[in-house]
């Protein structure tokens, strides 16, 4: 079915012919899915003219359109596929993304790759006196889900501050403010780990980050 497939989702592949066919063994088809491509086995349909393959997507497969690597993606593998009349079959698929191919008949995208974070820094202009600082969150991919309780602050000395808002509940790029900074020190600001943060396809949330940039500072007391 069209859609978007997350890991651990089992996706059905039909190959049709233009007759009745008997398989033996297990013939193979060989999907395009990013990185690495997949090899994925004949699961049923010997005796009609609908062979089906079943794929399970798998960590770091990335498909915007999924579709078999070429025109000779279908292989025997040491099988058969042949009519009443023991022909052979024509193993040659249409070329990926023409008319009658997997990509051309049907919309799926494969998304196996986990979002992260790529970098959490102070917004330029931020000095160290400055009791409220925006921090620029930059993610690998578009995400939902992003909330102030994803969110906590590292700190060293004697600084503290708020989580207190975010700029967006989505996307690849959000701006977390955080208010309420007091004392002298270093406030970082780190992403939690076991958040609901996802992707349109990927249930499980980026891993905790703690490798951004550090904002100083250099709060006056009053005497």
């Amino acid at each position: 079915a069209n859609g978007t497939y997350k890991v651990g989702d089992s996706i059905s592949i039909q190959v049709n012919f233009s007759e009745v066919v008997n398989v033996t063994g297990t013939p193979q088809l060989t999907l395009e899915t990013g990185t690495t491509d997949r090899t994925i086995n004949y699961a049923s349909g010997s005796g009609s003219s609908s062979l089906t393959f079943s794929y399970t997507v798998q960590a770091g497969d990335n498909s915007s359109n999924l579709d078999y690597v070429s025109t000779s993606a279908l292989a025997l593998n040491s099988g058969t596929i042949r009519d009443a009349a023991s022909n052979n079959a024509t193993l040659t698929l249409a070329t990926p993304g023409a008319a009658n191919s997997l990509g051309a008949n049907k919309a799926l995208v494969v998304d196996g790759v986990t979002p992260s974070v790529t970098s959490t820094a102070p917004v330029g202009g931020a000095v160290s006196t400055d009791t409220s600082v925006d921090f620029t969150v930059n993610f690998s991919e578009s995400v939902s889900n992003i909330s102030t309780d994803d969110f906590a602050l590292g700190t060293t000395g004697g600084a503290t501050g708020t989580v207190a808002s975010v700029s967006a509940t989505s996307g690849s790029s959000v701006t977390v403010t955080v208010s309420g900074i007091t004392g002298n020190g270093t406030i970082k600001l780190n992403l939690n780990g076991a958040t609901n943060i996802s992707d349109a396809a990927v249930t499980v949330g980026p891993a905790a980050y703690t490798s951004g940039s550090a904002h100083t500072v250099a709060i006056p007391t009053v005497p």
